[in-house]
């Protein structure tokens, strides 16, 4: 007796599948992916919601407003499309611009334009952080008091 074979394409990975053999979850109708590709994309999308949360509430008190407006959510559309900037690492270069380098608010112009211009220093800035950090994670302070 021969068995079917219920091949299918990981809706996110992309690889072929029987779901027969594998744990799958159901994306939509007929479409389907390993269960931990599934739990990966949900993971990554719950992340992406809570950055997008952090970066509004900043944009929010840093021009002290209650939503954020339509030209900000343009350009913040506008660099994930064209720069691939995440939520996250906009929120980090605004908050390297105006709350470490000190700059003005008063000439952003009611935008976030400054972003493309300071990114990447904002990117070495974080990741420069980052490595001391890792360097001296196993270091003990009293040791050099």
């Amino acid at each position: 007796m021969f068995e079917i074979a219920h091949l299918v394409k990981c809706f996110y990975c992309g690889l072929s599948f029987d779901r027969d053999k594998h744990p799958f979850k159901q994306v939509s109708g007929k479409r389907y992916a390993h269960e931990a590709c599934a739990k990966l994309a949900e993971d990554t999308a719950q992340k992406e919601e809570k950055d997008k949360q952090l970066l509004e509430e900043f944009i929010c008190k840093l021009f002290k407003e209650d939503f954020v407006n339509p030209r900000i959510r343009k350009q913040i559309n506008q660099y994930m499309r064209e720069y691939h900037y995440t939520y996250s690492g906009i929120y980090k270069t605004l908050q390297y611009w105006y709350e470490i380098k000190n700059n003005d608010i008063s000439k952003a112009n009611g935008g976030i334009g400054i972003v493309p211009y300071v990114y990447d220093q904002a990117k070495q800035y974080f990741i420069s952080i980052w490595m001391a950090h890792q360097q001296n994670e196993d270091k003990i302070v009293a040791d050099y008091v």
